[in-house]
């Protein structure tokens, strides 16, 4: 195609480059979940962990489930607290180092282009937050008051866990406010305060 002399080919959006999910599925061919952790098994899971997959994804790509995966790993957990070096205290090792692997390329890339205005930070942010919401999430604090209008706190990150339980209080303090209103609208009224005279009228 002609470009005009002055053209700027630094201009040009970049090349939108095709996706075609199909061209390297390859089925997985298994009845359910592996259950029994092996070193192999093991592995292959960290491996995909530090890739930067999900738990999800990575452990139905090793062949198992999440929920297993958790379950090795709480057993791992408890013998490292009991002093015990068995095959579930070396998956969580492994599994841990795979995750600080992945959080470090993260940190190293950001720090390798802080002046690289296309990175996308936001996304890195939200994974490390994701990854590790201990070390990477903003304490809760509120916001600055601006032109009379107080924006009130920022958002916090919490997990489905305590924002049921903030529920569950929400809704035990409504209950027992609901309770008190009943009991005092179904409360007689004191002596004296019928509206009746004491000769009838």
């Amino acid at each position: 195609m002609a470009r005009h002399r002055e053209h700027d080919s630094d201009a040009e959006p970049a090349e939108v480059l095709g996706l075609d999910p199909l061209a390297t599925y390859r089925p997985l061919k298994q009845r359910g979940p592996a259950t029994t952790l092996t070193e192999p098994l093991g592995l292959a899971l960290c491996r995909h962990i530090a890739a930067g997959r999900f738990l999800r994804d990575a452990a139905v790509l090793a062949g198992t489930s999440d929920s297993v995966v958790q379950g090795w790993l709480r057993r791992g957990r408890e013998d490292i607290e009991a002093n015990e070096q068995t095959l579930y205290t070396w998956f969580t090792m492994e599994y841990e180092a795979a995750s600080a692997h992945f959080r470090r390329a993260l940190e190293e890339l950001v720090l390798a282009n802080i002046g690289n205005r296309s990175l996308l930070e936001k996304f890195i942010r939200w994974r490390l937050s994701i990854s590790d919401p201990k070390h990477y999430t903003l304490p809760r604090v509120s916001a600055a008051p601006t032109a009379g209008n107080n924006l009130g706190p920022l958002f916090e990150l919490v997990t489905p866990e305590q924002a049921r339980n903030k529920l569950d209080e929400k809704l035990e303090r409504f209950l027992e406010e609901h309770d008190k209103f009943e009991a005092a609208v179904a409360a007689p009224p004191a002596d004296g305060e019928s509206g009746e005279d004491d000769d009838g009228c």
